[in-house]
């Protein structure tokens, strides 16, 4: 009868084994860890883009003998007075709220340099390269919208790919 000859210790391609084996698990986290990250930055952006679109709502609907529809995605912010310090009429209390909500979608023009409105008002956008709109039924290519209605669309850049996000909300400012 032979004896059984017992082992001891672990051999060298156990250990290799384990190790590929753990190395792919920290991986597989690290990996869902930076889509976590994305997917949170995405997020953020997102909820900052609808409070910006709330926040243009509620002003049409304070103002609501001024039509703001017509603005467009590359119009520049509007020059207006301060209306936070000054006595405005409604067309000038529109322009001033057009420029606070274009200033603080982005503040930057194409070239790098900051727009002159949004220095004077202390306002720096929070979406990458956004833009707004705000259309009526006339222009409904961004935004389906029904008579009397007003939508405000929001765009900006998602991710480092280039991918562009957009948001429409819609409102009855009559």
């Amino acid at each position: 009868m032979k004896l059984l000859r017992k082992q001891r210790g672990f051999s060298l391609i156990e250990v290799l084994v384990s190790l590929v084996i753990m190395s792919v698990g920290i991986l597989g986290v690290a990996g869902m860890q930076v889509i976590s990250l994305q997917q949170n930055r995405s997020s953020m952006l997102r909820g900052e883009a609808l409070q910006l679109g709330n926040d243009i709502m509620d002003r049409m609907r304070a103002n609501p003998v001024q039509d703001y529809a017509g603005e467009d995605f590359d119009d520049d912010p509007p020059t207006s007075a301060n209306c936070v310090s000054n006595v405005c009429t409604a067309a000038q209390m529109k322009d001033f709220d057009i420029a606070q909500w274009k200033c603080s979608i982005n503040s930057t023009k194409s070239d790098g340099s900051t727009y002159p409105i949004c220095t004077t008002l202390g306002i720096f956008g929070s979406l990458p390269t956004g833009q707004g709109a705000i259309v009526d039924n006339d222009d409904d290519t961004l935004c389906a919208v029904a008579a009397g209605e007003t939508c405000a669309v929001i765009r900006w850049v998602d991710n480092r790919d280039g991918t562009t996000s957009q948001i429409s909300l819609r409102t009855r400012t009559d």
